[in-house]
């Protein structure tokens, strides 16, 4: 009977310490128990969601610009593919803007005689022969285009060979001319510049035959030529600089 009573002491002790203290230890407990789960389910790492959203952005536009840079490097192996010469060398130049003048107008370039750049040097793009520089300043330079009346190019048609002046007639249309009667040029035959020029190196690629019309008294050919180049649009050009040149 004594322990039953020791017990029932005991036990409404504990229940008036409990009814005391119960809610003091249950809001400390419960703020260490939710500190525990909020660190568990929403740690710094989970929740910077802004962070993930910069570090996305940022490693989208890195691979935009690695893109652009591989772009640009296939642009220029393709321009260089069109001069297979040891003694040349390429520089890249920016059209600034278009003058204006006869046709389209001329190119003017960032690139000058700072950079080696020299009146005479041919520009070309990826698609073909642009034109020749005619103007050189410090750090600009002006790009006649083979559109301009003022421009003519020693030309040969790659399958029949036939050789020919190439020169524009109104609208900056290309024609092919003084070529040989005898020879046989078919439409839509690539036209290249010639060995025989003196100016331009051999093989760049200037367009394709349109049409073909008889000359006068039949002594003679002129073709009608697409250029390669759409003049339009060109925003860079390759500058063809000779090793040999004492600039």
């Amino acid at each position: 009977m004594r322990i039953r009573s020791i017990r029932l002491f005991w036990n409404i002790i504990a229940a008036l310490i409990l009814l005391l203290a119960g809610p003091t230890l249950l809001g400390i407990g419960g703020s260490i128990l939710g500190a525990k789960f909020a660190s568990i389910f929403f740690s710094p790492e989970q929740t910077s969601e802004s962070d993930y959203m910069a570090l996305s952005v940022r490693l989208m536009l890195e691979n935009a610009e690695l893109r652009e840079l591989a772009a640009k490097s296939h642009l220029y192996r393709s321009m260089l593919h069109y001069t297979r010469m040891p003694e040349i060398t390429a520089l890249v130049g920016r059209v600034m803007y278009r003058s204006e003048g006869l046709i389209r107008g001329d190119l003017i370039i960032d690139r000058g005689s700072d950079h080696g750049v020299y009146a005479g040097a041919v520009c070309t793009s990826s698609s073909g022969l642009v034109g020749i520089v005619t103007h050189v300043e410090l750090s600009t330079s002006t790009v006649v285009p083979i559109t301009s009346p003022a421009i003519h190019v020693s030309c040969v048609t790659a399958i029949s060979g036939s050789l020919g002046i190439l020169g524009s007639e109104a609208g900056g249309k290309l024609k092919l001319q003084f070529v040989d009667s005898s020879s046989s040029p078919q439409v839509g035959e690539t036209v290249l510049t010639s060995r025989f020029g003196g100016v331009y190196p051999e093989g760049i690629v200037v367009g394709t035959i349109e049409s073909i019309n008889e000359g006068d008294r039949g002594l003679d050919k002129s073709l009608s030529v697409l250029s390669a180049v759409d003049f339009d649009r060109v925003n860079e050009v390759l500058i063809l600089i000779s090793e040999e040149t004492d600039i």
